[in-house]
């Protein structure tokens, strides 16, 4: 094990993380997109070889906890699902 490259005290209660590839936020390519239960917020986070460089909250206590992230393949929109059971879509 490492010591981990970003952490949080208090915890967010990440729920679920990807590394970001497509095409609809190009500029996000290879970024970590993590998802909070507690703060009930995205979190953008770069880093560059193993080192933390910075962490932008998309939003956060808009759409409730969300659970889990997806990126669509073909076309790089995220997808996210809430405990309610809603799935929201994020586009440009």
């Amino acid at each position: 094990f490492t010591k981990a490259i970003k952490y949080w005290v208090p915890s967010i209660a990440a729920s679920s993380m990807i590394i970001y590839k497509g095409e609809e936020f190009k500029d996000w390519n290879g970024h970590a997109l993590i998802t909070s239960l507690k703060d009930q917020s995205l979190r953008k986070v770069e880093f560059k070889d193993n080192n933390f460089l910075n962490e932008e909250v998309i939003f956060k206590d808009k759409i409730g906890r969300i659970r889990d992230i997806e990126i669509q393949e073909d076309t790089g929109k995220i997808f996210l699902i809430t405990d309610q059971g809603s799935i929201w879509r994020l586009s440009k």
